[in-house]
């Protein structure tokens, strides 16, 4: 939405190019990391994982989680603008 205030004569284009970062981001998660931790819970749930590795698989995507949201905030004005002048190529 900050993207559509830098430019509002594409303002449209601007917010839909949220829905396409966010629909990227989302196949990544899914093709990425769900598997995987998918399989380690079934192998916990089936003694032939460990719990300990699965929790602490589990802390380290939380901290990820954490610090990916506070890393965002640094990069929110640097990224709407990059949006911004990107929309130029896509109308």
């Amino acid at each position: 939405m900050y993207a559509a205030l830098l430019t509002p004569e594409r303002a449209s284009t601007a917010i839909m190019a949220s829905g396409l970062i966010n629909g990227i981001a989302t196949i990544l998660l899914v093709v990425f990391v769900d598997p995987r931790i998918s399989v380690m819970a079934d192998d916990v749930i089936n003694k032939r994982g460990d719990y300990l590795t699965l929790k602490n698989v589990s802390l380290m995507m939380i901290t990820s989680r954490l610090l990916g949201t506070i890393l965002a905030q640094f990069l929110f004005i640097p990224g709407a603008t990059y949006i911004a002048w990107f929309t130029k190529f896509i109308v």
